[in-house]
């Protein structure tokens, strides 16, 4: 029996994004640096050419997938080695309708690229000089199909609607397997996210303590996310803890308790608030044996 039965509060998602990469193996010049450096082996150097090189468009739209990526690890949990993720139903409005649009930019980043691709083929003959080849560029007609973007919602696997044509004892075990599976995988999903309440909770406490130099008290120095990123950190594990697990709901109450009513401003040039902050991030982190 599962002891995590999670299936009518999260769902799986798959976020698919292929990109073309304009690199290209420049085998005459990689077989020319492989000879020159008097290599015994041809394999021992690859040249590979960035067919954009000096150009923006190609990367803004790689800067943009990162960017979704991160978004997409930012309000889910691990779940499979495939890239599958765990999507509590709480977050779904709000993470579908993000995806879309993530989507619409995406494919309107694509056009842009596409509308200018024969022109910058054309500049690129002077910007990789020897290196250029015509024939490295795919045709203008076929460049859009090298981009792809998709998502895909699916249910927890559930063993009570595990139906196979073997015999009970075989079906038994099955069940027992799927639910066991499941239980782990929940149990890994957790732990991860509790791993980064606890990076950001050190990160925390190292950037609010100070060091002597010289016999003088000087504060490290940190920039606004690290505010930020405990705001949000609050917020994702009230979403993101799909068990309840206590630990998390009780960092998750202290940290914001601590965080109310404290600004940038107090945190940086008053002591006594970086002091008292400090204190607080240290016992959350007293709680967490790992």
């Amino acid at each position: 029996m599962a002891r995590y039965n999670i299936d009518t509060c999260a769902m799986l998602v798959e976020l698919s994004v292929s990109q073309w990469t304009a690199r290209k193996l420049d085998r005459s010049t990689t077989d020319e640096l492989v000879s020159n450096k008097n290599a015994s082996e041809k394999g021992a150097a690859r040249v590979n050419k960035n067919l954009f090189a000096g150009r923006s468009e190609l990367e803004t739209i790689n800067q943009y997938v990162t960017e979704t990526r991160s978004y997409l690890y930012d309000n889910t949990l691990p779940w499979s080695d495939s890239g599958i993720r765990l999507l509590p139903s709480i977050k779904f409005m709000e993470f579908n309708g993000k995806i879309q649009e993530a989507e619409d930019k995406f494919f309107g980043l694509v056009t842009e690229f596409v509308s200018v691709y024969p022109s910058l083929i054309t500049a690129q003959a002077m910007a990789l000089g020897d290196m250029f080849n015509r024939t490295d560029y795919p045709a203008p007609d076929d460049i859009a199909h090298r981009f792809r973007f998709s998502v895909n919602y699916m249910p927890v696997p559930s063993s009570g609607d595990f139906r196979v044509d073997v015999g009970n004892d075989a079906q038994e075990d099955l069940k027992a397997k799927l639910s066991k599976f499941a239980d782990e995988r929940v149990e890994h999903a957790i732990g991860s996210f509790k791993f980064k309440v606890v990076d950001h909770l050190k990160r925390m406490s190292d950037r609010l303590g100070v060091d002597v130099v010289a016999g003088e008290v000087k504060p490290r120095v940190f920039n606004y996310t690290l505010l930020d990123t405990a705001h949000e950190l609050c917020e994702l594990a009230e979403s993101l803890n799909i068990i309840n697990d206590p630990l998390i709901e009780e960092a998750r109450i202290a940290l914001k308790r601590t965080l109310n009513g404290v600004d940038l401003k107090d945190l940086r040039k008053d002591m006594g608030t970086r002091n008292s902050v400090k204190a607080d991030v240290d016992d959350i982190l007293s709680k967490f044996n790992f």
